[in-house]
């Protein structure tokens, strides 16, 4: 888009800001003819190119979360300041990324809320919030938040709690279509965003705390109509079904398999990435003896009908709620095309992504769940650490919050550095035996006592898996990572710091405080030629109340201060 373009578009966005209402009440004023670029597949394609905006959750289809924007680096950043602050006017987990298009910041918040603003200003152009159902926390394990949206032509698209999947205009915030995925009442819910491939909106679910069969879906950008769906649990003679055992013939149809991260995709080979949550029960492994296909899994799928052409298991029957839903960052490594992928299990993983095949796993966190990998990439499990209703397993490392949790790390590509936040945290945990009940939780836990741990952050050295440095913190990183071309790390804590690191020695070279916990990711723009620095801030989720409020953890997050404001900052100008 040409300079006179983008600034006109961003005059007409500006001519009506205030001009919309919410999901109660449809915007009223219309704009004439609006100038503003369509996103199309070509974009999307070159993200990663394109260093002024931010395209999609992860930045790129490969997910690195790298910016190559380098006007703020080590040498300045002690001059970041803020360049303003936006109230989402909502508590709770503010875990969005925003994405940016052309000057204009597109940020969803707790509570099924999505804003449009200046990127540059931080004014106001329209919003738009989705009445959601008075119960509905009551039927999320952790927090009523969203991840974050997506962009395509003329519409932003982002999913809801309550499970809606809702595509609006860009220009002015009014409604286009709004489709219902699944059953909120049954644990069926959502905090995902949404990735744009080949023109279909791909979406996935929460909910394998309670007793659900979970999926994948895409829907038509332009009509929200199901293109395809694909299931996570195998349903009878499908492939992977005999993976369930015998015990209880109806598992399947409760087996969890959430789909909650955004995948990643490669158009040279036409595959769509995409992780897996964990079984469920969580804890209680008896009636379901078997790999348990296809959760703790990353799915390769044809993006045109869903089909897995293959697939790699981080943790077969996962007795630990390790949960493998986290992210596939897409990288090409050692000549290889490859995804890495760090695990709540506590390892960061090298896959090859033309088949699946195991490369290498390094340890996050101290693990003592396996003692190591058989050459096809199989976890050699330590039958001590396996809790049943007779045995508690005891110093179990990690505990179910990581290793790493879901907070996504971020891929350095000219660096060949992977960064990510991290905690070091075990657990004695005894399995106990629940009621399957649609819409009550349905853990398998009768005992767990977490020992005492801490936070960090951690790069590898892509080539070899091997550990460059470490940064140990009282609490655990809770934020997602951004890297950028200016050799910066930025991450949050929960105790309410965005911080900047130097990425070849993890050395603190900036910090500010947001006044609440950080559990959002940032993300680094141009406007205008400026740089900026985005972070959302607003503590909650599963990390506000349980593991570290609680026994052994670290007592000042039990009663940490609530938020939901979005800080972006720029270079202070000393002329």
């Amino acid at each position: 888009m040409k300079a006179v373009q983008k600034l006109h578009s961003r005059r007409l966005w500006l001519a009506v800001a205030g001009a919309v209402g919410t999901g109660l009440l449809a915007p009223t004023i219309a704009l004439a003819d609006p100038v503003h670029t369509p996103v199309t597949d070509e974009m999307l394609l070159n993200a990663s190119r394109e260093s002024s905006n931010w395209l999609m959750a992860g930045r790129d289809y490969a997910g690195t979360r790298y910016s190559p924007l380098a006007k703020i680096n080590t040498r300045n950043v002690k001059r970041l300041v803020p360049a303003y602050s936006f109230s989402f006017g909502v508590q709770d987990a503010q875990n969005t990324t925003p994405i940016v298009v052309d000057g204009v910041m597109y940020v969803t918040s707790s509570h099924a809320k999505i804003f449009a603003i200046d990127a540059a200003t931080g004014k106001q152009l329209w919003a738009f919030s989705h009445p959601l159902p008075e119960n509905i926390g009551k039927l999320m394990c952790c927090d009523v938040g969203n991840r974050g949206a997506a962009v395509y032509g003329d519409k932003v698209y982002f999913a809801t709690p309550d499970s809606h999947v809702i595509a609006l205009d860009r220009a002015t915030g009014a409604k286009v279509w709004d489709v219902v995925v699944g059953d909120y009442t049954k644990a069926q819910t959502m905090t995902v965003a949404p990735l744009v491939v080949k023109g279909k909106v791909v979406v996935g679910m929460s909910g394998a705390e309670y007793p659900t069969r979970l999926w994948i879906d895409a829907l038509d950008s332009e009509t929200g109509a199901q293109v395809w769906r694909r299931y996570t649990i195998p349903g009878p003679g499908e492939p992977g079904f005999d993976t369930w055992g015998d015990t209880d013939p109806e598992i399947w149809k409760y087996g969890g398999g959430s789909t909650w991260i955004t995948g990643s995709y490669d158009p040279q080979l036409d595959t769509l990435y995409w992780s897996t949550g964990n079984p469920n029960p969580d804890w209680d492994g008896a009636g379901r003896k078997g790999d348990n296909l296809y959760t703790n899994s990353t799915l390769a799928l044809n993006p045109d009908n869903g089909e897995i052409k293959f697939h790699y298991q981080y943790t077969p029957w996962d007795v630990w709620d390790f949960d493998g839903v986290n992210e596939t960052i897409l990288a090409n490594i050692n000549g290889r095309k490859v995804w890495l992928h760090g695990d709540r299990n506590g390892f960061l993983y090298n896959i090859d992504r033309t088949d699946g095949s195991f490369v290498w796993a390094k340890e996050i966190s101290k693990v003592n769940w396996a003692t190591g990998f058989t050459p096809e990439g199989r976890p050699i499990i330590d039958e001590s650490k396996v809790p049943t209703y007779e045995h508690k397993a005891m110093n179990v490392c990690p505990a179910s919050e990581g290793g790493k949790w879901w907070n996504p790390m971020s891929y350095h590509p000219v660096a060949k550095t992977v960064v990510v936040p991290s905690r070091e945290i075990c657990v004695d945990i005894l399995a106990g035996k629940s009621d399957r009940v649609e819409g009550k939780y349905n853990l398998g836990i009768a005992e767990a006592d977490w020992i005492k741990g801490h936070g960090q952050l951690v790069a590898f050295d892509a080539t070899t898996g091997e550990k460059t440095w470490t940064v140990q913190a009282p609490s655990p990183f809770t934020s997602g990572v951004l890297t950028t071309g200016g050799g910066l790390v930025f991450a949050g804590t929960p105790e309410g710091e965005f911080k900047a690191f130097d990425i070849k020695t993890g050395e603190e070279l900036w910090s500010f405080q947001t006044g609440s916990g950080i559990v959002g990711s940032p993300i680094a723009y141009t406007v205008d030629g400026t740089q900026y620095v985005a972070i959302p801030s607003g503590w909650g989720g599963w990390t506000g109340w349980a593991t570290w409020g609680g026994k052994g953890g670290s007592p000042h997050l039990k009663d940490n201060r609530k938020g939901g404001t979005l800080f972006v900052f720029k270079l202070f100008d000393v002329k």
